[in-house]
């Protein structure tokens, strides 16, 4: 394809008036009838589109939420094909992709001609194309053809997740914009007097000693226009970004093989000038790494800017990126993974984003080797060794970011399409799973015979559409290997190998280890016998395809045999693959105590340990330590024991939760096993659990957990009692809704002393008869929220509960509409005791409040031994921080409406709230008597699951 385009900007109404011509070529061997179009503009036109609907998904509200004037569209399309009109239409799901359909059909080697007209709407800076007041980030703006490709067309909405597939072209571009701005574009600039005032703006910059930070304002726009012409071929986009603030670096590099020199430069505005000038070594830096290391750079000069960008820390373009300081290696290597081997990002990001992260982390290790994601925060620094990660490998430091995920059952595969990640997921598996893989490709085939195969691979696909099937062909054919255990096996698979060595033995001058591999992949791996020091002897591989396989070494005074010394197997549990030589125990390693995290190691077992604070009236101020045994990554075996001392009580308080995870298979992500024991306050307990959690597919698959325990609960103010316990809930939430189910049963089982008379032929005597009781608890609750407007919302929850089988007169066991008892110890209370002694009708309210049940805020002291059914409602106001609530409730046992009303104040994740109760039935007459009654009336609610770090992390996957 050829283009010819020419747009001029008003920066007044941010809008681009424009024509383009295009003179198509059928290169394919069929006839085509009808074309596809993308008309990525109109992504910013409304609500409905494809973009602002994963923008939700993603759970991002800006787009959402804005207003008209700032949304964006394309209009004023005229289309022609070779001057004649031609019939188009838009898509009826996608308004950014349109089908022409053709006059007649274009037959293979055919060309024709299509123009048009059209004028952009420049949105607001939601993902990629918009501005921020006059910084211009002008891409996916113009009309441009689908890829027609041997799989077909593929049309596809813009999407912020998930990138582009185009075909590759010729462009001459002419933008007019007032003469003082600075672009930095695709292409090549044509226009001598533009090119001298670019050097000229370098040496000013190159002068500069210091940078105002605090100066961003924009001056004003010349009265004068400018043209500035663009021209390039063998590229499938064009990109460019305007600011008449931009401060210029010019510099120059020399290709490693050619010799050719290619002009390097950075656009940059006061706003972090610091960082681009320590950082303008790099963008030489990865044009000259990635040309070695996989073929010369083809295009002339490159560029890296600075915008106002919302689609993440860079985006790439043909010989252009706009990024954040510290991405520049990345997105300038995208020149090669997307730019120059064009693969279709959409169905296959980790063919251009995962590779090219492989490249970014190796091009970054020349000058320093903690290069990846984590390990270039986290590494020899004063955190790293805190962390006790600072003699790691990097790969060490960075592996967890993704099995973290792995481990708890939330991995999707490497070679998913864009749109099935979760947002987390999309950085951690495309990026950097994917990356860590080919590292781990790399020293496998040994990093010559890997670079030599990616030469190859460049040379034969560059500037064409390369799949999948066509990377691993030509690694097969280069190495002589059979990759299929990569490419088929590994890559798509959420199941990691594990390997682990067997045994080791000595004799007659060599040492045998036999290493074994469990689980369905069995993947090479490899293995290395090391001196006391740590330095490695001698290195060997095991084969692919081989569960148990015997390594024989040679080499003397070995210490240990270890497998996967570099850490670059992609396995979560490393604990066994260590033996010493001549040791007693030769496979048991040293327990380190380890405060808060670290990275899981093959050389030491890591027992973390973190403070831990609690109060209640009954034991005080307590204090003690948790120890837990994983964090970042589950194992088998999970557990956390946190004693603590209680200071007013003089006891051992604390709990203990140890959990066993089942493998799960289809729907089932996680299974667990798990026992939590308790001894707080006036109580103690011990549940054993069965808990199932459902696989999530994709962004939008709705989280479901069922949990299966047996409570067993010694109480100072109840009847010991034994419960099985079913619980479900069911979650979903975009950006700006929500709703939660919550189903759970209850069993109670308790025996109690029943006093009983006895009729003797004088006089009734009075006895005590010991009698079992086993009431059922069953409540259900259904809560929506949704945003009415950023940063607030609207929450609606319905509740209902009954007992069943339960003995009224004796039971200790309903429903409390203001809250429940807590009976199975869910819930930390300061003050259990005001629970029992503040009897039904009382006026003094329970301060602490568990929200469940009832759901009341105000403290209406009613119960029920039969149903009860509430209603409660929550609106953040406008202004301020407070909320306004209603609570409305029923009772069988009173023929009377129940209601409380009042404000809220939330903190921390809402795990604390403050409820500020104005009116209500917990009143005598429904309003406070006087300040004292109202402040007497003031409640709160505690959830410390909100801030629990382990179920944060889970959420937060």
């Amino acid at each position: 394809m050829n283009y010819k385009i020419e747009v001029t900007l008003d920066d007044v109404n941010h809008i681009l008036s424009a024509t383009e011509q295009i003179e198509y070529v059928n290169h394919s061997p069929e006839t085509l009838t009808f074309l596809y179009f993308h008309l990525w503009p109109n992504a910013y036109q409304d609500r409905n589109t494809a973009f602002a609907k994963q923008q939700l998904f993603n759970n991002e509200d800006k787009f959402y939420f804005a207003k008209e004037e700032s949304r964006g569209s394309i209009s004023g399309l005229d289309f022609k094909i070779n001057g004649q009109n031609v019939k188009w239409e838009l898509d009826a799901k996608n308004p950014d992709i349109a089908k022409l359909t053709l006059n007649q059909p274009l037959v293979p080697g055919g060309r024709i001609t299509i123009s048009t007209p059209f004028q952009v709407k420049l949105p607001d800076s939601f993902s990629r194309l918009g501005h921020v007041g006059q910084s211009y980030q002008i891409s996916q703006w113009y009309p441009k053809p689908a890829v027609f490709d041997q799989k077909g067309w593929h049309p596809m909405p813009y999407l912020d997740q998930g990138e582009f597939y185009s075909e590759f072209g010729s462009f001459d571009v002419r933008i007019t914009l007032p003469a003082n701005y600075t672009v930095g574009a695709t292409g090549v600039l044509q226009n001598e007097r533009e090119q001298t005032r670019m050097d000229s703006l370098a040496r000013v910059t190159a002068a500069i000693k210091e940078f105002n930070t605090e100066d961003l304002a924009f001056p004003a726009s010349a009265k004068a226009t400018k043209t500035l012409h663009y021209k390039q071929d063998r590229i499938h986009d064009f990109a460019w970004f305007a600011d008449k603030r931009f401060h210029v670096l010019k510099n120059e590099v020399v290709l490693p093989y050619s010799k050719r020199p290619v002009t390097t430069w950075l656009l940059f505005t006061n706003r972090v000038a610091d960082q681009w000038i320590g950082r303008a070594h790099e963008i030489n830096d990865a044009v000259y790494a990635y040309s070695l290391w996989l073929g010369d750079y083809p295009y002339s000069q490159a560029t890296a800017v600075d915008a106002a960008l919302s689609a993440g820390a860079g985006m790439e373009y043909p010989m252009v990126t706009v990024t954040e300081p510290e991405a520049i290696i990345h997105e300038v290597g995208h020149n090669w993974f997307y730019g120059i081997l064009a693969s279709n990002e959409r169905k296959h990001p980790w063919l251009d984003e995962g590779i090219n992260s492989y490249y970014e982390f190796r091009t970054k290790a020349l000058r320093n080797k903690y290069a990846g994601m984590v390990s270039s925060e986290v590494n020899t620094n004063a955190f790293g060794k805190f962390l006790g990660v600072d003699d790691l490998p990097p790969a060490a430091i960075d592996n967890p970011a993704y099995l973290s995920a792995v481990s708890c059952g939330l991995d999707q595969p490497v070679t998913a399409p864009a749109t099935q990640f979760r947002t987390l997921n999309y950085g951690t598996i495309v990026y950097l799973k994917t990356a860590q893989l080919f590292q781990y490709l790399e020293k496998y085939l040994g990093t010559a015979r890997f670079d030599s195969a990616m030469h190859t691979y460049y040379r034969q696909w560059q500037f064409k559409h390369p799949y999948p099937e066509d990377l691993q062909a030509v690694l097969e054919k280069s190495t002589g290997e059979k990759l299929g255990w990569f490419f088929k096996d590994l890559l798509p698979s959420t199941t990691l190998p594990d390997a682990h060595l067997q045994t080791v033995t000595s004799s007659g001058g060599s040492t045998q280890a036999i290493v074994r591999q469990t689980g369905k992949l069995a993947l090479p791996v490899q293995v290395a016998a090391l001196d006391a020091a740590g330095k490695t002897l001698e290195s060997h591989w095991t084969k692919p395809g081989e569960k148990e396989q015997t390594v024989t070494f040679t080499a003397s005074g070995i210490d240990r045999i270890v497998v996967d010394p570099e850490y670059v197997f992609p396995e979560l549990d490393r604990r066994d693959n260590q033996s010493r030589l001549g040791a007693l125990f030769p496979k048991s390693e040293p327990i380190r105590l380890q405060p808060f995290l670290s990275a899981d190691r093959i050389d030491q077992k890591q027992l973390f340990v973190a403070p831990s604070l609690g109060y209640n009236t009954f034991d005080g101020f307590q204090l003690g330590a948790a120890f837990y045994n994983s964090f970042l990554t589950e194992h088998k075996l999970n557990y956390v024991v946190m004693p603590m001392y209680g200071f007013k009580s003089s006891r051992l308080t604390g709990l203990a939760d140890v959990k066993f995870r089942i493998p799960a298979q289809g729907f089932l992500r996680k299974v667990e096993l798990g026992v939590l024991g308790q001894r707080f306050a006036n109580f103690h307990s011990i549940a054993p659990s069965l808990t199932i959690h459902n696989r999530l597919h994709n962004p939008t698959t709705a989280r479901q957990q069922l949990t299966l325990a047996w409570h067993y609960v010694q109480d100072d103010f109840l009847p010991d009692f034994h419960a099985p316990h079913l619980a479900y809930q069911l979650s979903t939430q975009n950006a700006v809704a929500g709703t939660q189910v919550n189903l759970d049963v209850t069993h109670f089982r308790y025996t109690t002393s029943v006093p009983t008379f006895i009729v003797t032929p004088n006089t009734p005597e009075e006895g005590f008869q010991e009698v079992d009781f086993s009431p059922t608890r069953f409540r259900l609750s259904l809560e929506n929220w949704f945003k009415y407007r950023p940063e607030k919302e609207i929450r609606v929850r319905g509740f209902v509960g009954f007992m069943a089988d339960n003995d009224y007169s004796r039971s200790p066991y309903y429903l409390g509409l203001a809250g429940s008892p807590d009976y199975l110890k869910q819930t930390p209370f300061f003050n259990r005791t005001e629970m029992f002694t503040t009897s039904q009708g009382s006026s003094a309210a329970i301060r602490q409040t568990d929200r469940q049940d009832g759901g009341f805020r105000n403290g209406v002291p009613v119960m029920s031994q039969e149903w009860l059914a509430a209603l409660n409602l929550t609106a953040d106001l406008p202004v301020t921080s407070f909320a306004v609530y209603l609570d409305l409730g029923r009772v069988q046992e009173q023929d009377k409406l129940f209601y409380g009303t009042g404000l809220q104040l939330s903190f921390f994740r809402n795990a604390l709230q403050v409820y500020f109760p104005v009116a209500g039935s917990n009143y005598a007459s429904d309003l406070p008597k006087n300040f004292k009654d109202f402040r007497n009336s003031i409640r709160y609610s505690l959830n410390l699951q909100r801030l629990n770090p382990f179920r944060l992390l889970d959420e937060l996957q």
